[in-house]
């Protein structure tokens, strides 16, 4: 593990006691809710309504809450997105108060000459940051000081799959002489590892300003067959590398990725931009926003509706950047990495935990910063229908398995003396209650909420709470359906263009994929998130899942990981040459 978050497998008697009652607390809380309704529907039919209409209600203000905070995530993303961000590093790299000068006299201009709103808001929000720089007197960094490092872990990922990501990095409008890749391999998968390590150091070998090749060991004592020890034993050699060059870690971004993972052309320079401006830049995180465009059109439907809902979630949170955790791709100081021990490699759900890992480290005084651009990645799609059905529960079960970062936090906050009670509580509350309400409402809504009718007795079916039981809850969830209506209309208005090789109908199944939202919602959903906590809850640990990733076809140039509308919005020039 990481030097500061505890170990899931303690040495210590104690330690392990704790560890085992914290990993029972979200199963016992989801199987008691369970067996509780199941059993009062019969005894104390009344106590189950009145539980199934608060929760009920509980259910449509989260809903509610989710529909309003995903709108406002999609205005903001439609604001950023055609945002030069290589121009506002060069420019905010030199002197600041000339720079504000600049972008008042331009908002004069759009003002007089009545430019789109989303372009003057855009412009207003940046304005707004620079005075704030200018007034708080923050030393903002020079852009050509920074270096980027991309590790890609792979293991059995075919190589049309790497080479894609890396031709994504290229179109990125960014140097490439100062981004530094490291491919991670395990050495388990064999020769075909060396061989593609190979293949793609003679194609790219030239085209960044190094493109390192790793092979993690197998077998490590301590170590677990998880991607973070792949990741932490990439991270290391890559500092060997930084040493021998150097470069100070601090000057260093960690953009630690999917093997999958396609940048947005604007990917780096809006990174660079967020870390020079800040003075605590290294105790930071940067999160974009997931989205699995690479092979979105070729998935079956389900697979759509899951993945589509997956990147809701995630511009939700961006929205509430101090409950924002890292997922999946994210970026943090190369130093912030080093200085907590690299990630864990003992977990499953690294790309979260190297969060907590921080915030431990550094008392509470550690933040994830949303990144309103995209990063692409693969929607589920295998061999078949069925194949690609069971994969999806896999991803699915392997995501809500984060609970077990429950126990490790819990252990870390009761040794904590730095970090104020508050955020504790806050943090604790939020992963209970989203855990909880991710298992529970597939079923508790759906199933529970009929029980009382069905077995609670003639002697309730006669009560007034009984006659309108049904009708209340239906008209519940009725109202929560506008939170589908809007998914409708944001999937399409984020979808990437329609490949040649699908007619219209196709589009229209885009639509029609979201009559599965009550199937997905409770088997790809609900019962791998209940799975996840019930492993848990009796001690019978998951191992790490690697997802089958595949396309139908390869067309780098047709995976741009801007979405259909949005790319029209994109107002910025091509990649350009030179160090700036």
């Amino acid at each position: 593990m990481s030097v500061f978050l505890p170990s899931p497998r303690p040495s210590h008697r104690r330690d392990a006691l704790l560890q085992r009652v914290f990993e029972i607390i979200p199963g016992s809380l989801l199987w008691g809710t369970f067996l509780g309704l199941f059993v009062f529907s019969f005894f104390r039919p009344v106590w189950v309504a009145v539980f199934i209409i608060a929760y009920d209600l509980y259910w449509l203000i989260r809903v509610t809450y989710f529909s309003l905070f995903m709108w406002f995530a999609y205005r903001r993303v439609r604001v950023e997105w055609g945002t030069d961000w290589r121009r506002r590093c060069e420019k905010v790299s030199g002197e600041v108060s000339v720079y504000r000068r600049e972008i008042e006299l331009e908002m004069a201009r759009m003002e007089r000459e009545g430019a789109e709103r989303r372009r003057r808001r855009s412009l207003r929000l940046h304005l707004q940051e620079i005075e704030r720089i200018e007034a708080d007197g923050t030393a903002v960094w020079d852009w050509t000081t920074i270096r980027h490092l991309v590790i890609f872990p792979t293991y059995r990922e075919g190589i049309e799959i790497l080479r894609t990501s890396l031709k994504a990095l290229l179109k990125a409008d960014y140097p490439d002489e100062r981004m530094i890749v490291v491919l991670a391999f395990e050495e388990r998968e064999g020769i075909p590892a060396y061989r593609k390590a190979q293949i793609l150091r003679k194609e790219f070998g030239s085209s960044f300003g190094a493109l390192l090749t790793t092979f993690h060991p197998d077998g490590i004592a301590g170590e677990a067959r998880v991607k973070g020890a792949n990741m932490a034993w990439a991270a290391r050699q890559a500092r060997e590398y930084l040493d021998q060059e150097k470069i100070a870690y601090d000057r260093v971004i960690l953009s630690a990725f999917d093997a999958d993972t396609c940048v947005d052309r604007q990917y780096f320079g809006c990174l660079t931009y967020n870390y020079i401006i800040h003075p605590q830049r290294t105790r930071r995180s940067y999160q974009p926003l997931p989205m699995y465009h690479n092979n979105i059109w070729d998935a079956p439907s389900f697979a759509r509706v899951v993945a589509n809902s997956t990147t809701f979630w995630h511009m939700v949170q961006s929205i509430r950047p101090d409950l924002l955790i890292t997922f999946s791709s994210h970026a943090m100081s190369f130093k912030a990495l080093v200085e907590v021990g690299y990630w864990p490699v003992d977990v499953i759900s690294d790309d979260s935990v190297i969060f907590y890992s921080c915030y431990l480290y550094y008392g509470g005084k550690y933040e994830t910063v949303p990144l309103y651009v995209p990063v692409s990645m693969d929607a589920n799609l295998a061999e078949s229908y069925w194949r690609t059905l069971i994969n999806q529960y896999k991803q699915m079960r392997r995501w809500a398995w984060g609970i077990e970062k429950f126990p490790l936090m819990m252990r870390g906050f009761l040794v904590d003396r730095a970090i104020p009670l508050r955020k504790k509580v806050k943090h604790v509350f939020r992963m209970l209650e989203g855990n909880y309400s991710w298992a529970s409402a597939p079923f508790v809504i759906p199933f529970f909420g009929i029980l009382p009718l069905l077995v609670g007795g003639r002697e309730f079916n006669q009560t007034v709470l009984a006659y309108n039981f049904h009708a209340t809850t239906r008209s519940i969830l009725s109202i929560a359906m506008v939170g589908v209506l809007l998914s409708v209309f944001l999937c399409h208005a984020l979808l990437p263009p329609r490949p040649a090789r699908y007619g219209r109908w196709r589009t229209v199944s885009m639509t029609l994929q979201w009559a599965l939202v009550p199937f997905s919602y409770v088997f790809l959903v609900g019962l791998p998130a209940v799975d996840a906590q019930t492993r848990l809850l009796i001690g019978r640990y998951l191992t790490f899942w690697v997802t089958d990733k595949r396309r139908k076809q390869i067309d780098a140039d047709a995976l741009s990981p801007e979405p259909g509308t949005a790319a029209a919005l994109t107002e910025v020039p091509e990649k350009r040459e030179g160090v700036g």
